[in-house]
Order: C-alpha cells, then structure tokens, then sequence
C-alpha cells in the first residue's frame, strides 16, 4: 500500500497494488479503478504499476536519500543534487569518477554507490521487459524474486518454466508470454508444458494418472500439436521427473508422491487398536446423520461398520 501525492488532489491517496520497490521521491504510474473499501475508505486498486526516476531536484533528492541506493544518505544526496543537479543520474551512470570530485568520496565509495545503482536498474530493466510483454506487475515481482538478476534470462529462454517454479502461474499464463516472446506454437518447450498442463486438467476432473494414448490424444487436442512432438514431449518429462511412468500410467510428480505418501500412512494407520476404541454403529450412525444432516448410502454405511471396529479390518 501507497500514499502518493497525485496532481490535481488535495490529499494524499491511497494506492493499493504490487511493485518490486518503491521509494520517496519516485513517480509511479498506475492503471486500474478506484474503489470504496469499507475499513480504509477511497482507494485507488493498481492492476499495472509501473515506476518511474524522479525528475525534480527535490524528487531526486528524496529518492537518493531513502536508502535505496547504498552509500547514499539523506545528506549526501543533498550534496550530489547541489552539485550535479537533474543530471546526478547520469552522473552515477555514466561518468562515475566524477563523484570523487566531491568531498569525502573516494574510489571505495564511489564504487559501493556505482555497484548499488547498477543493482536498482537491473530490477528496472526486469520489470520493464516483463510489463512490455504483457505480464502483470504483482506476477513481475514475483517472477524478479524468484530469478533474481537472472530473471530476463531465464523467461526469454524458457517462459514455461514459470509454470513449474512460480505459485499463481499456470500454463495459460505463461504460453500467452511465449507466444509473445516469438516461440512457436509447435515448440517442443510448448509441448513439455503442454503436457503436465493436460494432465493438471485431467486432474481436475478427478483422476490422479492417465494412461499415455489418452494424454496423448488430449495434449495434441488441447495444443492444436502434432502427436509425434507431444510423444518426445512425454518422454522428456519423464526423463526430468516432471512426469512419473508407473504401471503403464502417467502421473503428474506431486500427485504421484502424493498417492505414495497417502498409502504409507494407510499402512501406518493399519496398526494397533483403533484410538477411538469400540463404537456401536447401529446407535451412533443415526446420531452422527442428524448431526451432520447427511444421509449414508447402504454401501456408505457397510463400509464405516468395520473401520469403526478395528484398524486391521478396514
């Protein structure tokens, strides 16, 4: 959350929304709708935000003297704007010895100041090329803080990955970025992504696996893909352990891990005296149906009769 000061208001305003830094003295522009929420009042909901360096004396010293920048201070951004001006970004970017010309700045600072200022526009130039292909700015930072300075490398190489290391981020989300950064539709990279996609949706409607004709006729529908590219897809993500290959089924790796870890506690649970000792079925069923209001189908209830008498018998 932000208070900003906008042209043409009175009051400070309230901006709500995500950005990997903000700091005194920078101008932000931000694109979405104003909304009335019902603990902080009038609020202004960024879908887009977008940050922009200070072009005021006065902006440019707040924004030096916020700590962004290490080895600048409040007072020392007073002295860089003194004697430098609107033109001390340029200064720090472009001829950096002359900082030294400055009292109490020797070659140990001026490199410390060089070495942070180049680290906030790595961040800049990440969220620029993320918004310039259409990636929102809560999914940017999150993207910079997974990938850190490496995130325009890795997304150009391979934007599905997204897909696989970022929560929030799915398969949709991250072909829309692919297909803007020029990767074909066919691509093997699409395909791979494509896959785990298909089983995520077949996991939605309930199955944990998939035997590999039906993913493979799924995946080619759902891509519009030649089978023969989503077949080499299949293997490679088996290969990776994307994909798990067990019994003539495929499984999504964490479903797959999942069903095991499900079956050892089973197997746990099997052993001993059940912790809720013996139960009458016959009296407690009715209890339990107007408690909850549910009605146990025959098989419902022939099923719950032995698990309440025993581990071993379930």
């Amino acid at each position: 959350m932000l208070r900003v000061k906008v042209r043409g208001q009175r009051d400070l305003v309230t901006v709500v929304g995500s950005a990997a830094a903000v700091s005194p003295g920078e101008t932000i522009e931000a694109l979405g709708q104003w909304v009335q929420d019902a603990k902080h009042g009038l609020q202004f909901r960024a879908e887009r935000l977008q940050v922009i360096l200070p072009g005021t004396r006065e902006g440019i010293e707040k924004y030096l003297g916020s700590g962004l920048v290490r080895g600048i201070g409040p007072h020392f951004a007073r002295t860089l704007v003194n004697a430098f001006g609107e033109a001390v970004f340029e200064v720090i970017e472009q001829s950096p010895e002359r900082l030294e010309e400055l009292p109490g700045i020797g070659r140990k600072r001026r490199a410390q100041i060089t070495a942070a200022w180049a680290e906030q526009q790595v961040v800049r130039e990440i969220m620029v090329f993320l918004q310039s292909h259409g990636v929102g700015t809560a999914r940017a930072v999150r993207i910079y803080k997974t990938y850190g300075e490496a995130a325009i490398l890795t997304v150009s190489e391979n934007p599905y990955r997204l897909a696989l290391d970022i929560w929030g981020i799915g398969f949709k989300t991250a072909d829309t970025l692919a297909q803007s950064l020029g990767i074909p539709r066919d691509s093997l990279l699409r395909a791979c992504a494509g896959v785990r996609h298909a089983l995520q949706v077949w996991s939605e409607q309930g199955h944990c696996a998939s035997e590999p004709e039906a993913l493979l006729t799924q995946a080619s529908q759902l891509l519009e893909i030649p089978a023969p590219i989503i077949e080499q897809a299949i293997e490679d993500e088996v290969q990776a352990e994307h994909l798990i290959r067990d019994q003539g089924l495929l499984y999504l790796t964490p479903l797959y891990r999942a069903e095991q870890g499900c079956a050892v506690q089973l197997q746990r649970l099997l052993q001993g005296t059940p912790p809720w000792g013996q139960i009458d079925v016959s009296r407690a069923l009715p209890w339990v149906e107007i408690q909850t209001g549910l009605t146990l189908a025959p098989s419902q209830r022939a099923a719950l009769r032995p698990c309440s008498q025993a581990r071993s018998r379930c």
